[in-house]
C-alpha cells in the first residue's frame, strides 16, 4: 500500500499544480482582456488611418463590382458581334446587295451603331456599300482580326464608341474571303448597366484610358468638367502631401492599383483606380469622406461587437479546452489511481487470505487437535483433562467464530448493506456492560483498566448499542492484544459543547501504553487487511479487518476516528460522534433486554424443532431436553406446516424454524401456519434458529410472523434468554 500513499501524495501535488495551471490561464485570460481593450483604444486614436484602410476596402470592392458589370456587358456585345457573323450564310453573300441588307438587319438586331466586315483584301463593307481601302479609317487599320479586340474611337465632341472584332472564318463575297466583322458601340450604351453613380452617398465612378482621357464619364458635384482626369486633379485637387498624380500615372502604366486622397472644395475625397480585366481601360471610384465617416463607424461599431463575440468565443472555447483537458486528465489519474489501488488491493487480499488461512487453521488445529485428545481419555478416569480439553475447544471456537464474523461484518459495509439500528440507551448501562468484559480481560494479563466518565452530561441517547459495544469492544480489545502485562488502558468518555440542537457530542478516548505504531502503519491502520506484523511473527491473532469495521461504522454514524501513536510508547484512539438525546422517560418504555427477564421451568414444554440438517438437529435436541423439553422433530417447513394442521390445541408450546432448508423455507413455513383457521395453532410462538445472523435477517424473520430469532452457532444462555422471555 505505500506505493498507493506516494500515488495519493503525488496526486495531491499535480492537484496544486492543477490550481497553478488554472491561475495562469486566469491571467492568460485576464491579459488577452485588457490587450483587446487596448486594442479598441488604439483603434480608436487612429481613425483616420482607420478610415483609409476601410475606405480602400469599400472602393475595391465597388470597383471590383463595376469591373465585373463592364466586363460583362462587354462580353454580351462581342456575343453579339460573333452571332451576327455566324448567321452570315451563302444566302446573305450572294451578291453585294443582299450582303448590305444583311449588314443593315445585324445593325437593327443588335442594336450596334454600326457594322461592318472586312475582307482579305483590306475591302470594307458597310450597309452603305464598299470601301476599297480599310486604311481609310483609323478603328478599322487598327485591327487584325487574329483574335477578338476590343478599343476606343475618341470622336469629337466627347462622343466616344467602343470598337469590337472578331475574326471571320469559311466566309466569302465575290469569290473573296471575309476575315473579320466590327461593330461599334457607343459608350454610354455599355455603361448604361452599370453602377457609375449614387449622388446619395456621393459614389461616382469612370471609365478611363491610361493617358486619364474618359472614356465613360460621370458628372461630379464637386469637380468641373477636364478633358482628362490628370488635368482635372491638377487644376483642382489639393493633396496632402506632394502631387499624386504622377504616382497614379506610375501605377496605371505598369497596370498596378491603388488610392489617393485630395481635398475638393474644401472636401476630403478617396479616389481608387483600377485595371479593367480583359482591356487597357482603368476604373476609377471616387467617394465622398462623409460617406466614408459614416460607414466607418458602423463598421467600428461592428467591428467593436465583432471583438466583444469573438474575445466571449475564444473565452468560452479556452474555458471548454481546460475544463476538457483538465477532466481528461483527472479522469486519466483516477483511472490510475484506481487501478493501482485495485493491483494493491489484490495484493493485500492475497496476503490476507495466505494470513487467514494461518488463522483460521489455528483455532481449527486447537478444535481438532482437542477433539482427539478428548476421545483418547478413559470417560470415567480422565473427567478433569476431558473438561480442560472442551473449555479450549470452547475458546478456539469462538476465536474462529470472531473471525468469521469479521470477514462477513466487512463484505456487508462493502456491499452497503450495513444499517445502524438507533434505539433508546443509557450509556452508563453500555459503559458497565463493557467494564464488565474487559476488566476481566485486562486481568487475565495483570493489565490495569479504568473508566473515566467524569466529562457527561446526558446519560440518555438513541443509538445502536451493538454497533457502538463492537468499536469500544475493539479498540479496547486491540489495546489488551499490543500492551505488554502490567500495562495500563483506559477509556475516557467526555461530552463536549456544539453539537446540533438536540444531540450531545461524545468524545471516546480509548488509550494504552503498549508497544504502538510506526508512523507509516498508523496512516493506513484503517484500511482493510492491514496488519502490520503479521500473525506468524508477532503471535497476536487478527484478521487485519478489525479496525477497518470499526472506521465503517464510525462514518455510518457520521462520526470521526483517529490514532495518536508512538512506537514503543502507546497509542490513543479518539473517536468523536454525536448521538440524539432522549427524555428519562423513553428510556424506562424501551423493551429491556433479554437477559433481564426472569427464569422459566421447562419442564413438559413441548417444542416442535423444525430443521433439515440432522447434525444440527442432533445438537439441539440434547441441549434443549437438558432444560426439560419434549422434542418433537420436522426435516423441511412443508412437513413442519402439516404437523402443526394436524395437531391438537396446545399440543406444541413453541416451534423452532430453520430458514433454509429444502422444499419449504422458514419463511414460507411461518407464514402459512399464521395462516392457519384453528387461532390455537396459528398463535404457536416461533422462533428462528437459523445461521442468517444479520440485522436484515432478524428483521425479515419478525415481518414473516416469527417471535424471535436466534443466530447459529447458539450460545446456550441467549437461546435460555429467548426461550424465557417467549413462555413466561
Amino acid at each position: 500500500m505505500d506505493s498507493l500513499f506516494h500515488e495519493k501524495r503525488d496526486a495531491a501535488h499535480r492537484g496544486g499544480a492543477l490550481v497553478l495551471a488554472f491561475a495562469l490561464i486566469v491571467v492568460i485570460l485576464l491579459a488577452l482582456v485588457i490587450s483587446t481593450g487596448w486594442f479598441m483604444e488604439s483603434a480608436q486614436k487612429t481613425t483616420e488611418i482607420s478610415v483609409h484602410n476601410v475606405s480602400e476596402f469599400y472602393l475595391k470592392e465597388l470597383s471590383a463590382q463595376t469591373g465585373r458589370q463592364l466586363r460583362n456587358s462587354l462580353d454580351y456585345q462581342l456575343r453579339n458581334l460573333k452571332a451576327a457573323i455566324d448567321i452570315a450564310g451563302e444566302k446573305e453573300s450572294e451578291n453585294l446587295v443582299s450582303f448590305q441588307q444583311y449588314i443593315s438587319k445585324m445593325e437593327m438586331l443588335y442594336g450596334f451603331d454600326f457594322y461592318v466586315m472586312v475582307d482579305e483584301n483590306g475591302t470594307v463593307y458597310t450597309r452603305d456599300g464598299e470601301y476599297p481601302d480599310r486604311v481609310t479609317s483609323d478603328f478599322v487599320a487598327k485591327a487584325n482580326f487574329q483574335a477578338p479586340e476590343i478599343f476606343v474611337d475618341q470622336g469629337q465632341g466627347g462622343q466616344n464608341t467602343v470598337i469590337i472584332t472578331a475574326p471571320a472564318q469559311g466566309m466569302k463575297l465575290d469569290g473573296k474571303s471575309l476575315v473579320g466583322g466590327m461593330a461599334g458601340v457607343s459608350a454610354d450604351t455599355i455603361s448604361g448597366g452599370l453602377f457609375l453613380k449614387d449622388d446619395e452617398n456621393q459614389i461616382f465612378s469612370n471609365v478611363i484610358l491610361k493617358d486619364g482621357s474618359y472614356i465613360v464619364k460621370t458628372p461630379h458635384s464637386h469637380m468641373k468638367s477636364s478633358s482628362d482626369v490628370f488635368s482635372a486633379l491638377e487644376e483642382q485637387a489639393v493633396f496632402h502631401k506632394g502631387n499624386f498624380t504622377e504616382q497614379m500615372q506610375k501605377d496605371m502604366e505598369a497596370g498596378k492599383s491603388g488610392i489617393i486622397t485630395y481635398y475638393l472644395e474644401g472636401i476630403l475625397h478617396y479616389t481608387y483606380y483600377a485595371p479593367a480585366a480583359g482591356t487597357d481601360w482603368y476604373l476609377t471610384t471616387t467617394i465622398h469622406y462623409d460617406t466614408v465617416s459614416t460607414n466607418i463607424e458602423a463598421v467600428s461599431a461592428a467591428i467593436t461587437r465583432n471583438s466583444m463575440i469573438q474575445l466571449l468565443l475564444v473565452l468560452f472555447v479556452v474555458l471548454v479546452v481546460f475544463v476538457v483537458y483538465f477532466w481528461q486528465r483527472r479522469k486519466n489519474e483516477i483511472l490510475y489511481l484506481e487501478k493501482i489501488q485495485a493491483e494493491e488491493s489484490s495484493k493485500a487480499k492475497s496476503q490476507f487470505l495466505s494470513n487467514m488461512s494461518h488463522d483460521i487453521r489455528t483455532p481449527m488445529n486447537a478444535i481438532i487437535g482437542f477433539t482427539d485428545l478428548a476421545l483418547q481419555c478413559e470417560p470415567g478416569a480422565d473427567a478433569g483433562r476431558i473438561g480442560d480439553y472442551l473449555t479450549k475447544i470452547r475458546t478456539a471456537s469462538t476465536h474462529l467464530l470472531g473471525l468469521i464474523n469479521d470477514v462477513l461484518d466487512m463484505s456487508r459495509i462493502e456491499s452497503g448493506k450495513m444499517h445502524l439500528d438507533m434505539t433508546p440507551c443509557r450509556l452508563s448501562d453500555i459503559l458497565s456492560e463493557i467494564d464488565d468484559i474487559v476488566r476481566g480481560q485486562a486481568g487475565e494479563r495483570q493489565q490495569t483498566f479504568r473508566i473515566e466518565t467524569a466529562g457527561l452530561s446526558h446519560d440518555c441517547i438513541y443509538c445502536d448499542k451493538l454497533r457502538l459495544n463492537q468499536i469500544l469492544l475493539n479498540l479496547l480489545g486491540n489495546s489488551i492484544k499490543f500492551t505488554l502485562q502490567e500495562g495500563e488502558i483506559s477509556l475516557t468518555v467526555l461530552e463536549k459543547p456544539g453539537a446540533h440542537s438536540g444531540y450531545g457530542a461524545y468524545e471516546f478516548r480509548v488509550k494504552d501504553n503498549g508497544i504502538g505504531m510506526t508512523p507509516e502503519f498508523a496512516k493506513k491502520v484503517f484500511e482493510p487487511f492491514e496488519r502490520e506484523r503479521t500473525s506468524t511473527v508477532s503471535g497476536i491473532q487478527g484478521t487485519g479487518l478489525g479496525m477497518a469495521i470499526t472506521k465503517s461504522i464510525i462514518d455510518l454514524m457520521n462520526g470521526s476516528i483517529f490514532v495518536e501513536t508512538e512506537l514503543g510508547k502507546g497509542t490513543e484512539f479518539i473517536l468523536n460522534v454525536e448521538f440524539k438525546l432522549q427524555e428519562e422517560k423513553d428510556y424506562e418504555a424501551a423493551p429491556k433486554a433479554r437477559g433481564e427477564c426472569q427464569a422459566v421451568d421447562f419442564s413438559g414444554k413441548k417444542i416442535l424443532l423444525v430443521e433439515d440438517n440432522e447434525l444440527n438437529r442432533e445438537i439441539a435436541v440434547e441441549l434443549l431436553k437438558e432444560y426439560g423439553f419434549e422434542i418433537e422433530e420436522a426435516g423441511d417447513g412443508t412437513e413442519a406446516v402439516e404437523k402443526i394442521k394436524d395437531a391438537k390445541p396446545g399440543e406444541y408450546d413453541l416451534i423452532l424454524m430453520d430458514i433454509q432448508m429444502p422444499v419449504m423455507d422458514g419463511y414460507t413455513a411461518t407464514r402459512k401456519i399464521r395462516g392457519l383457521k384453528d387461532s390455537a395453532c396459528a398463535d404457536i410462538p416461533i422462533i428462528a434458529m437459523t445461521a442468517n445472523a444479520f440485522e436484515e435477517d432478524k428483521k425479515q424473520a419478525l415481518e414473516s410472523g416469527m417471535n424471535e430469532h436466534v443466530a447459529k452457532p447458539v450460545d446456550i444462555e441467549d437461546l435460555k434468554a429467548v426461550l424465557s422471555n417467549v413462555l413466561r
